[in-house]
Formats: structure tokens, sequence, C-alpha cells
């Protein structure tokens, strides 16, 4: 089974910290419901498919899956340095 989907996030998001301060800052998301149940944990493919960041500091960011289940994931988003991260689009793959 494959189901796909896409998530935003931004200030308007509860917890969001990656527009401020600076050093290692990490953002975690609300649970990612799947639609259909996995029978067990599925696979997670992430893209970073658009951001808005401050233009005048370097780029960091990753995306990784976090507490994968059979059906719910999180998405966990790091940056660190002084890069200000405004908001993110990340879309996903899960696949048994």
């Amino acid at each position: 089974m494959i189901q796909t989907g896409a998530a935003e996030y931004g200030p308007q998001t509860s917890g969001w910290n990656l527009n401020t301060g600076t050093g290692e800052r990490t953002f975690l998301s609300p649970d990612i419901k799947f639609h259909t149940l996995f029978s067990t944990p599925p696979n997670i493919m992430l893209a970073l498919s658009g951001i808005d960041s401050e233009h005048t500091t370097n780029l960091r960011v990753t995306v990784t899956p976090y507490d994968v289940e059979a059906d719910e994931f999180n998405i966990m988003i790091k940056t660190w340095g002084d890069t200000l991260i405004y908001s993110v689009l990340v879309t996903w793959i899960a696949h048994d």
C-alpha cells in the first residue's frame, strides 16, 4: 500500500520556533494520520517542497520522519546556526 500527502508548517502552527533565535532548534509536527491503517509501521519518504527563509543568512534545514506507527507519524524539522525559517512545505510518501 502507498499513501501520500503534504503538510505546511509555520508561525500559524502551535510550537513553531524556527523563525526566532540562533543555535539548534527543532520543531515536531502534530500527528499526521494515515487515511488507511498500515499493518506495520510503513517506510516514510519526505521531500522539502517549499521553504520561506531569511535571505541574509545561510539556509540550514533537515526534515526527518519521527515516531512512525501503523496509523500515524510526525515530521521533525531542524535548523541551526543563525538560520531563520518562516515556513516549510513537506510532501511525504508512506509505503509498506
